[in-house]
């Protein structure tokens, strides 16, 4: 037999027990799939006779859910639910600060304008008069009684 015949053999050999080692993969794969399947099944089956939803099952086993995300995150490859997760968790975190940042952002729109004329404060009787823009403490009246209550005040 030739040196390459013998090489190319080794070869065929090597080949040969890769193939038997995916089969077997194969086999196991097909195992926990069809465990997956009666896991799911014998879910359905508790719920049904329990009465209970599904939702309501993962809502009892909460803390266990979250130890075993907290632990996946600690490992080198946590997986594809750890990163699906992670995503939509940023994009809520984002979308909650968008909305806390709306309402401690002030308008951009134009403040309501007093009618030029004269104004009374009912509680102090002090007379201010509105010539273009407001005076400082016409103002400080719209901050600390607000907008509508002070137009009233108009002579």
């Amino acid at each position: 037999m030739s040196a390459i015949q013998h090489e190319l053999d080794k070869e065929i050999e090597l080949h040969k027990k890769k193939i038997a080692e995916l089969e077997q993969l194969k086999l196991d794969q097909e195992k926990k799939i069809e465990g997956f399947n009666e896991f799911d099944q014998t879910i359905k089956r508790l719920c049904n006779n329990m009465a209970l939803t599904e939702a309501e099952l993962y809502v009892s086993r909460g803390d266990q859910i979250v130890s075993w995300i907290q632990d996946l995150a600690k490992t080198n490859n946590p997986g594809r639910i750890y990163e699906t997760l992670k995503k939509h968790f940023e994009k809520e975190l984002k979308k909650d600060l968008k909305k806390e940042g709306h309402k401690n952002k002030p308008s951009s729109l134009p403040k309501p304008k007093l009618a030029i004329g004269r104004y009374k404060n009912p509680a102090t009787q002090q007379i201010i008069e509105k010539i273009k823009r407001n005076p400082k403490p016409l103002d400080e009246w719209i901050n600390e009684y607000g907008f509508e209550v002070v137009r009233t005040w108009k002579m």
